[in-house]
């Protein structure tokens, strides 16, 4: 008797685990990956850190503080902050440690790491404190676009980083314009839950999301975007080669690379995994455990997804974006031949793409970069949307995951008690 009493105890508890891990399985959300992105993940704060010596003189002090909350950084909504030491009066150990690691006597002296939250040690650029490489670090007229483009609604911004080798790159852009031209027609978006819905979980009705993609070429002799190559390049452990190849970075939601497609690695599979991982399901809602790394961007994203524009209206001046400087995008959207693209239009592109063009530093912060679209809908138009506001995601909901964790944990190990017992 006691012995049938034991199992039904324990296959009752086996059957409530099970509930447990469903209902965790059943709270993951619906909304595509690359919309859940754009409007929940926050990015998180590049780390800069600046070591001198004594008093920093007047225009040190001014770059410095253009990094900071009161300053450009802080006005213009970039993700950075910065840490000033002087390392003649009795400095952070820990920061001590860092400056010998940075193997120089140069100062005052800049290093700027990756987000914590990354957990990339590597460093993305590091020299002397100047406005100039400060400049760069905050504006980049790609940067901008790419932006631009994710407020809009595009899926994702493909950066093809060329490799120098012209034959190579352009067959590159031909196969990527072709594949994200094929991803537009043929991916499908999962149906978002009513529940996710009522939830507030999508700022814009679900009939509005699209699936849109286009491409960027980039130069890396591109001394506008000399900051932004560090940061791709950094993004994972293996991409500086002595032999550059072409390297494509999905960029989405608020500025995040997804990962890199090198060389070879740029083919129709890889392509449709990054497609299918961007406009599938937001199965894990926690940004950390999901694959990417957020680049710099001063962009007021709050205020700028929250306006909610209408289908076939322009977008207002995008004021969040003025840390990238104040000159107007030219030639925003241009198909491969020139032409803005059109309903219906073939996967393959009407002439061979462009190379990326040299810029010469003088004109390098009011040039815009060579573009390439891969698109059939007509660039410069954004979602339609719904007069709906956002709703506020009741707390009790962010509480439930792990409520149910706790109490799965608990049965499990109370069943494996019993077990032990019998």
């Amino acid at each position: 008797m006691r012995h049938t009493r034991r199992c039904s105890v324990g296959r009752w508890l086996k059957a409530a685990v099970v509930l447990c891990l469903l209902a965790v399985v059943a709270e993951a959300c619906s909304v595509p990956v690359f919309r859940y992105a754009l409007e929940r993940w926050q990015s998180d704060p590049y780390e800069v850190f600046v070591f001198h010596r004594g008093k920093l003189t007047a225009d040190q002090q001014a770059s410095v503080d253009r990094l900071t909350r009161d300053g450009e950084a802080g006005k213009t909504f970039a993700n950075v902050r910065v840490t000033t030491c002087d390392l003649d009066n009795n400095p952070d150990p820990d920061l001590l440690e860092l400056w010998k690691a940075q193997k120089t006597e140069t100062t005052p002296f800049m290093a700027v790491h990756y987000p914590v939250a990354s957990r990339n040690p590597a460093p993305v650029w590091k020299g002397p404190l100047a406005d100039s490489n400060v400049t760069a670090l905050l504006k980049s007229p790609m940067r901008k676009t790419i932006a631009d483009r994710l407020i809009k609604g595009h899926t994702s911004v493909f950066v093809l980083l060329e490799s120098g080798d012209a034959a190579a790159d352009d067959k590159a852009a031909t196969l990527l314009i072709a594949r994200l031209a094929h991803l537009e027609k043929n991916l499908k978006l999962p149906e978002i839950s009513e529940e996710d819905i009522a939830q507030g979980l999508v700022l814009i009705d679900p009939e509005d999301l699209k699936v849109k993609f286009s491409l960027l070429r980039l130069s890396r002799k591109n001394a506008a975007e000399s900051m932004f190559i560090e940061m791709l390049l950094s993004s994972e452990d293996d991409l500086r080669e002595e032999k550059p190849q072409p390297m494509a970075f999905p960029i989405f939601g608020r500025g995040r690379a997804l990962y890199a497609l090198v060389g070879k690695g740029i083919n129709n599979d890889t392509i449709d995994a990054a497609g299918a991982d961007l406009t599938g399901p937001c199965t894990c809602t926690i940004k950390e455990q999901n694959p990417g790394i957020d680049m710099l961007m001063p962009v007021a994203w709050d205020e700028l997804i929250e306006m909610l524009p209408q289908a076939d209206k322009p977008l207002p001046p995008l004021v969040g974006l003025t840390g990238f400087g104040e000159e107007p995008e030219k030639n925003q959207d241009p198909e491969p031949g020139g032409k803005a693209a059109e309903p219906g239009t073939t996967e393959e592109p009407a002439t061979e793409p462009e190379t990326g063009s040299d810029v010469s530093p003088a004109a390098d912060s009011q040039a815009d970069p060579s573009t390439t679209d891969a698109t059939n809908v007509a660039a410069g138009t954004t979602p339609n949307t719904s007069s709906r506001s956002l709703l506020v995601v009741p707390a009790i909901s962010f509480l439930v995951v792990p409520l149910i964790l706790i109490a799965g944990v608990v049965l499990f190990g109370t069943w494996w008690v019993i077990g032990r017992r019998g």
